[in-house]
Parts: C-alpha cells; structure tokens; sequence
C-alpha cells in the first residue's frame, strides 16, 4: 500500500503543529510502553493509535491516518458545538478504533497482494461513514483511495471492483445532489460491465442482504441521474435537455424494471409533448401506462400518466378520446374520493372541459363543484399551489358571465357620470 496509493492530493498539506515531530517519532519506532493503554493513557489517544499501527508494520496505515487529521483540522471548518468538534478524527476514540482497525487490515490484504479484499474493506470504510453527514469528506477520500486501489486487481477482479466503487460512489454524490459527477462515474461502471463476459457480470450483486444485479443498480441510479440532470438543465437549449431525457430512458429500458421504465416514458412523454411531438408523445404515455399498470402498485402513477394522456389528446383535438381518458381515470380514482390522485383528476378534468361546460350550466354546476372538492383535497395534503390553481380556475369560470355584461355597459356609464359608472360595478360585483 504505497503512499501514493493512499494518500490523495489535497491531504499531502503542509504539515503544521506537532505532526511533524509525530512522523519523526514514528520513523524512529516510538519506544513501547508496557501496554498499549498505558502508552494511550499517557500521550494524545490519535498518536498512540498511530504508533502502535507503525510498530506493527502497517507504516502507510499510520501515516494515512495522521493526514487525514490534518487535513480535518485544515480544511473541515470548526463549530460552536461540543459534541460536533468531539466527533473529530483527533477526539474520536471510537472512530479512531474503527480507522485503524480497518486500516490495518486493508494494508494487510496489500501485503499477502490479496488487492480485492484490499479495496473491498477500503470500500466497507467509506459505506461505514456513509450515512455521517460531518463524515462526508471522509467518505469522499475513501471512495477515490478505493478506486486508485483497483489497479493491482486481477483484470477480471478489477471489473467487479472498479465498478462496485463506482456504483456505491455514485449513490453517494446522488445524496449529495451532485448528479452530473455521479452519471460520470456511472457510465464508466456500465461501460466496463459491458464489455464482461456475460456468464460472469450476472452473477455480480451488490453489497446488501438482498443485493440486486450490479448492472441493473447502475443503470437505476443512471437513470436517477440522468433524469436529475434533465430537471435542472430544463431552461437550457431544447437539445442539451434531451439528450439527458434519452440517456435516462435508455438506462431505464436497461433495468427491465416495470416501475422504472413507466417514469421513463412518462418523463420522456412530457418532453415530446411540450417539444410539440404530440403524437409521439402519445406512444410515451400509452407505453407508460402499459408499464405501470403491469408493476401492479402504482396507483398514483399510472393516474398521472393518463391525465397527461387525456391532456395531449385535448391538444389534438381528440374529444372523444380525451373523454374516454378522462372517464377512465375517474372509474381509477373513485374509490379513493380524498386521494391525491383524485384531486389532480378533478382539476385536470375541469380544466381540459371548461369550454364544453360553458355552454351547458348544469355542466357548469358540475364542473365548479369539482374545482371546489379539488381545493379542498389539495389542502389537506399542503399542496397550497394547486389549491390555489383550482380556487382561481373557479373564481375566473364564475366570473366571467359577467366579464361581457360589464364591457358592455362600462363605456355608456364613463360618458355619462362618474355616478352611473359605480351603480354599474355595483350591479355586476365588482
């Protein structure tokens, strides 16, 4: 395990404080006490950990665990919080035990030049900080050691190795909304398990009780990605976006999960359709829909796939369709009268018929008391922006009857007085 190997650039800093005389110490084999608590008992616990790791002959290990110190104490910005600062790798006994434990045994597996148990225990020491929000920087160094650690691996090995990595690194800066440097990392783990051979790649799971095939984890969190991607490249130029929308699509198609591929063709159907592609767009929503309804549990997906649907059939011009949708979402949606999915139904069903109702007040009747049951269940869930859509979309369907009264006795009121012009706001409401 060279220092190279393990040490990152960026933790190679200038020393500072005592490190200095700890490394010298180190190289010149600290004396031994008559017992590793004694010797902990008497000098700071980091060094004591760092000596007994340089006297057992894991050298790099020692040396690695005093940079990361430093580097902590350099570049992780100190807090007013006690219980944060005790937490530091310099304070931490436990994570002190825990690091060079670890340590140790990574470099022993370098020693007997078994590499991939060497980079899976490097890889176990970053999926173990994980989930520590102030340990993010530590799992970022252990993810990159871990992958600079493949080289030595078998070419087989390696395969498996740099690709198990990556996919747990990418899952990690995912979290950290870091999307475009997972997709990277991703494409790199897919391209390589491409190019294994087929017998070997399936039999590659990961890490959990109930791992999934390596290549179908990738390619979920590709698309995860790539879709992220797309969301927060949606101001940028029409191409930039799809060619995200298709990489996620693609990725999707590749995990041969029902659920997953039905959000696909749902998210690339709402591009097409406001790219102007309504016929297209339609094949997307039909395939979705397909999708959803085959994974059995996605109620509220395969509702929001037919409403977008019924909509671009309204954009077509498609009455008859659009209705057959739209009555095919209520039938979906009636047992469920106080869901979500009811409530966008009885939104997007008002607005797409709000025409035809204009022309039939019992229609009208109908269609305001929809938007009043929509309101109502949009703010039991908190959704105050489509309540508040449903309470103007009625608002503006009540008064407009009176939009062409008022027009229409507005200019004789102003030429006449400023008293006819207020009897006549007052007669219409306003």
């Amino acid at each position: 395990m060279s220092s190279d190997s393990l040490v990152r650039p960026g933790l190679t800093t200038p020393f500072t404080g005592s490190l200095p005389e700890i490394k010298l110490r180190l190289r010149k084999k600290v004396p031994k006490l008559t017992a590793n608590d004694v010797r902990r008992a008497r000098i700071p616990y980091y060094e004591a950990i760092a000596s007994e790791l340089y006297e057992a002959g894991y050298v790099h290990a020692a040396f690695l665990l005093l940079h990361l110190i430093e580097y902590e104490d350099g570049y992780v910005g100190r807090t007013s919080y006690a219980a944060v600062e005790s937490r530091r790798l310099r304070n931490d006994e436990q994570l002190l035990n825990y690091l060079g434990d670890a340590l140790a045994a990574a470099e022993g597996w370098k020693t007997r030049q078994q590499y991939e148990r060497e980079v899976a225990e490097l890889l176990a020491i970053a999926r173990h900080f994980g989930p520590d929000p102030e340990k993010r920087w530590l799992v970022g160094q252990f993810f990159r050691i871990a992958l600079d650690r493949c080289a030595d691996c078998s070419p087989r090995e390696r395969v498996r190795a740099q690709s198990m990595v990556r996919y747990y690194y990418g899952k990690f800066l995912i979290d950290q909304r870091q999307h475009l440097e997972a997709m990277k990392l991703l494409e790199q783990a897919d391209g390589d398990l491409e190019h294994a051979c087929p017998g070997v790649r399936d039999g590659w799971s990961t890490l959990e009780e109930d791992g999934e095939p390596l290549s179908i984890a990738i390619n979920t969190l590709l698309f995860v990605s790539n879709r992220s991607l797309a969301e927060e490249m949606a101001n940028s130029p029409t191409w930039m976006v799809e060619q995200y929308v298709r990489d996620a699509h693609k990725a999707a198609l590749k995990t041969r999960k029902a659920s997953i591929m039905a959000q696909s063709y749902q998210a690339y159907g709402e591009f097409l359709c406001a790219k102007g592609c309504l016929e297209e767009s339609l094949e997307m929503y039909r395939n979705a829909l397909q999708q959803a309804e085959l994974d059995g549990e996605l109620p509220d997906l395969a509702v929001s796939v037919a409403l977008a649907q019924a909509k671009s059939y309204h954009l077509l011009g498609q009455t008859v369709k659009r209705e057959a949708m739209l009555a095919r979402v209520d039938r979906m949606t009636k047992p469920t009268k106080n869901s979500l999915s009811r409530g966008h139904y009885l939104l997007t069903a008002a607005t797409l018929q709000q025409q035809d109702a204009k022309e039939d007040p019992l229609k009208m009747t109908a269609l305001l008391q929809s938007l009043q049951q929509a309101a109502s269940v949009f703010e039991q869930f908190r959704q105050r922006d489509k309540s508040l859509e449903a309470r103007c979309l009625e608002g503006l369907l009540r008064a407009e009857p009176l939009f062409t009264e008022y027009a229409t006795l507005v200019p004789a009121a102003i030429s006449t007085s400023d008293e006819a012009l207020y009897r006549v706001i007052d007669q219409v409401g306003f």
